[in-house]
């Protein structure tokens, strides 16, 4: 009526679907779909395969496995990515990265190493020793 339709919409992927303000504290698992950002603290582990956004005032001390991570604040913990870890100039970073890409802006401390692992998307043709000459 008048308009407006009943279907929900579709969530688009770089729109914000919950944030945890500055001075917020939450301790435990953090579970949670779509994407997210963080301004306040999470003691905890954060399992998602949406995007996390984490502000310069926030901070996490846990495992973090998600699609994709935009870090401007302080992490503590591994870091597990399906698709990309960016760590913006202000963030800092104590822990371990897996992810298939990674970007450092100048400026980013991190603290840990680095693993780039994914499974190629087509088999190289191997050559035989035959170069039918």
């Amino acid at each position: 009526m008048f308009g407006r339709s009943s279907r929900k919409k579709a969530i688009r992927h770089d729109e914000i679907t919950a944030f945890l303000g500055a001075g917020t504290q939450y301790n435990g698992q953090f579970d949670f779909q779509g994407t997210v950002r963080i301004d306040g603290g999470v003691n905890g582990d954060i399992t998602s395969d949406g995007v996390l956004v984490l502000g310069e005032e926030g901070f996490v001390e846990g495992r973090i496995r998600v699609g994709t991570l935009i870090s401007n604040g302080r992490i503590t913990g591994d870091v597990e990515a399906s698709i990309r870890v960016t760590l913006n100039k202000t963030a800092r970073m104590e822990g371990n990265i897996c992810a298939p890409s990674i970007v450092i802006e100048e400026g980013a401390v991190i603290n840990g190493m680095m693993s780039m692992e994914y499974e190629p998307r087509t088999q190289i043709p191997q050559q035989t020793g035959d170069s039918g000459l």
